[in-house]
């Protein structure tokens, strides 16, 4: 029975031993792109909810005051 030499075993697992191979990188960027698209399509969710939050607190407290709804409405 053969022993592997240690520096044949252990060597995919020793960093900076060769270049980063094209398809590894080109993986790496596709999936940051991947994620920053979904991040910036939750941000404008997020983005349209705090809009719709906004408005409707305000037509609460402008209800709440006496306003017409009717004028809220258009000008909220």
């Amino acid at each position: 029975m053969a022993v592997p030499d240690a520096a044949t075993e252990y060597a995919p697992f020793v960093t900076g031993c060769s270049p980063r191979a094209p398809e590894t990188e080109q993986a790496r960027e596709a999936l940051i792109d991947s994620e920053t698209a979904e991040l910036n399509q939750l941000l404008d969710r997020i983005d349209g909810l705090t809009h719709e939050a906004r408005r409707r607190l305000r037509r609460l407290e402008h209800h709440r005051r006496g306003v017409s709804v009717q004028w809220t409405d258009l000008h909220g």
